[in-house]
């Protein structure tokens, strides 16, 4: 049975075992399959740190997300790149990377020039959680398109987080292009950690995935920042027909605990275990996501909706009233680190 944590604790054998029992169901084209979308909003995907989250592009068939870990290097699902008519891997020449995608619009895209992908994986050994655990790959692009999307900082998501996260002092999120609307991107937050498994390698989580999530990221707002901390690689079903998305933990991919193979091939990137980078000023992506921030002040009631294109001032006020009701340093100003705060106050 799928055992739903009452508390933070680490990974078990038992778990692990209770975990492998789980009925799988993984979509290797198009990606995770689940839950429902009533969840889900749509966010502006140029404005950072959603920019840092793009479409991946497999040979004209479907798609997938992935996410920008350094200027050229993006993360994404394993069996994204597998062509299972042909029987075969892609070849990097068949898969295009965009940032930023909405509605049609890309201007931040680049060709795979190479990747790396765990040797061990097998798209035909089918969806379990010895498989899920190496289902990730590492894009090279030809082109430095993070400088002008930016890219998410990586973070691996340990017992204190997980407290830090029960008690409301962090927050989980997920965004990606879901098949159902695979030309914007949306979001779901507060997402609640169901389980922890294969050595912690494997996460469960409640929030909402479907086809074309799959090579997603698992985000944490935490101190003021966005982070990497999982990889959106299966679906599981308990006996009660719960549905959880399965996460590739990031932890796998850390010189200190992670697998070999996995941290050598990170090691051979730009990415580092530290912050993330927003976009350089003059990028078509925007460095401060004002759009999401308007929006979210309106849900919240902060804002007028027919102000949703607020005027500074406008915005300003909105912000200084949220601030005061949350104890926040008040300073009326829009920042990544606002963003985290509003996402925080507007979940369920």
């Amino acid at each position: 049975m799928l055992k739903i944590l009452a508390g933070v604790r680490p990974a078990s054998k038992a778990w692990a075992r209770a975990l492998s029992a789980l009925v799988l169901a993984i979509c290797v084209s198009s990606g995770t399959q689940t839950a429902q979308a009533s969840d889900r909003v749509e966010i502006n995907a140029m404005e950072y740190p959603w920019s840092a989250i793009g479409r991946v592009n497999a040979g004209g068939r479907g798609h997938c997300t992935g996410f920008l870990i350094s200027p050229r290097h993006v993360i994404t699902a394993a069996h994204c790149l597998f062509d299972p008519r042909a029987g075969r891997w892609r070849g990097p020449i068949e898969i295009h990377f965009i940032a930023g995608y909405q509605r049609d619009r890309f201007i931040l895209h680049s060709k795979v020039t190479s990747y790396r992908r765990a040797e061990a994986f097998d798209y035909r050994d089918g969806a379990t959680t010895r498989s899920a655990v190496r289902d990730w790959a590492i894009l090279t692009l030809a082109k430095p398109i993070g400088t002008q999307a930016g890219w998410l900082g990586i973070k691996k998501l340990d017992s204190l987080m997980l407290s830090r996260i029960k008690a409301g002092e962090a927050l989980l999120l997920q965004a990606g292009y879901r098949r159902d609307r695979a030309h914007v991107m949306t979001a779901g937050w507060g997402c609640q950690i169901r389980g922890v498994g294969q050595a912690g390698s494997l996460i469960t989580h409640d929030c909402s995935v479907i086809k074309g999530d799959s090579g997603s990221p698992l985000l944490l707002f935490a101190d003021g920042s966005f982070f990497a901390v999982g990889l959106h690689v299966i679906d599981l079903k308990a006996p009660n027909e719960e549905s959880v998305a399965g996460v590739l933990s990031l932890s796998l991919f850390h010189p200190d605990g992670g697998k070999r193979e996995a941290a050598s091939a990170l090691a051979q990137t730009s990415a580092r275990w530290r912050n993330g980078q927003a976009p350089k000023g003059g990028s078509e992506a925007a460095m401060i996501p004002l759009k999401t921030i308007d929006s979210l002040l309106v849900r919240l009631g902060y804002l007028q909706g027919e102000n949703l294109r607020a005027k500074e001032e406008a915005r300003a006020q909105a912000l200084s009233r949220f601030q005061a009701d949350k104890g926040l340093p008040r300073n009326g100003r829009a920042s990544v680190a606002i963003l985290g705060s509003l996402l925080k106050a507007s979940t369920p």
